[in-house]
């Protein structure tokens, strides 16, 4: 990861202000993704066979004009990757800086920008490692910089004013894109081609942020003060995605399992997360395989291939949402 870089972009002249003359106190913390991502000069516009992770922070900001106006800013570069690349140790670091910044006195919240392919999981994690308390906000594109129409921009531009407002603090962690404000628990890519591209499942977005300024039209289902905050382990466990298909006969597990008990998996897999036919069903060949996982101590939870578990530990999250919490979670 690169070493970061921290720039202080105060409020300047003739700008609004709060009462007592200071703009909410907010950080932008950087660290990659499509919304830092460049094309080549032959495809700019289209923002076709671009790369990932290219400009700075302070960049993103100086695209969003206005911004300024909204919050005076504080820009660090955490890292500038491309998100599929992202680790879990990233997730202990970004969190960190979060606390760091939460403990100072009279800021108002912190804006992370991120790849669109991992946000899902990184927004959950933060939400599971941070405390409730100021607003926590991801925001990401799908078009890169410089693009036509490039999202990034006003994504960015939103993020700000929603970490900016009181009424999102202790809300748990927050996705702004294309105008809507997803919890961390709900959020998820469901389309890979369309700027509009994340979407709550059936719960919907919490709310919305435009022209009439931020409006929450519904509640999280617990408060924040009554879902867990988890630690992160000082080693992460391997846990691993398998999934049910036709013809699936179980090798894979087999051989993570044997690989494992011969401890030439390193970390040893701890758990799988099996994603379902149906409602959570699985071939009955796979299921023999997943039977001796479980024998041999490693824990099996099986979810929907498609969507979000409904009822019990895991109500609301999607497969690598029930990843994330099972990495989380001290051992059985």
């Amino acid at each position: 990861m690169t070493q970061a870089a921290s720039n202080e972009r105060p409020a300047t002249g003739g700008e609004s202000s709060r009462a007592g003359g200071d703009l909410p106190r907010v950080l932008v913390l950087g660290t990659g993704g499509t919304i830092a991502g460049v094309a080549p000069a032959a495809s700019a516009a289209t923002g076709a066979g671009y790369t990932a992770g290219v400009l700075g922070v302070d960049a993103l900001l100086a695209a969003a004009p206005g911004v300024e106006r909204v919050a005076s800013l504080a820009c660090v570069q955490l890292c500038n990757i491309d998100s599929k690349d992202a680790q879990p140790e990233s997730w202990v670091q970004w969190a960190r800086a979060i606390e760091d910044w939460r403990a100072r006195p009279g800021v108002a919240g912190c804006v992370l920008t991120h790849g669109s392919d991992t946000l899902e999981e990184t927004a959950y994690a933060l939400d599971c490692l941070l405390a409730p308390g100021a607003p926590v906000v991801l925001t990401a594109a799908m078009l890169p910089a410089g693009a036509l129409s490039a999202d990034g921009p006003r994504n960015l531009y939103d993020a700000v004013r929603v970490a900016a407002d009181p009424a999102a603090a202790r809300r748990g962690v927050l996705c702004v894109m294309h105008g809507r404000v997803h919890a961390a628990r709900d959020v998820s890519k469901e389309f890979a081609g369309r700027v509009d591209a994340f979407g709550s499942g059936e719960r919907g977005p919490l709310g919305f942020i435009g022209s009439a300024g931020l409006r929450f039209t519904r509640e999280l289902p617990a408060a924040p003060g009554e879902r867990p905050c988890w630690r992160a382990p000082a080693a992460w466990p391997r846990v691993e995605l398998v999934c049910s298909h036709s013809g699936a006969d179980g090798a894979l597990v087999r051989a993570l399992l044997a690989q494992s008990l011969q401890g030439l998996l390193q970390p040893p897999l701890r758990a799988l997360v099996v994603l379902g036919t149906g409602s959570g069903t699985v071939h009955r060949d796979l299921q023999a395989a997943l039977d001796e996982a479980a024998a041999a101590g490693v824990r099996v939870q099986v979810v929907p291939r498609h969507g979000a578990c409904q009822g019990g530990e895991f109500d609301g999250l999607n497969a690598v949402k029930v990843r994330v919490q099972m990495m989380l979670q001290p051992p059985i």
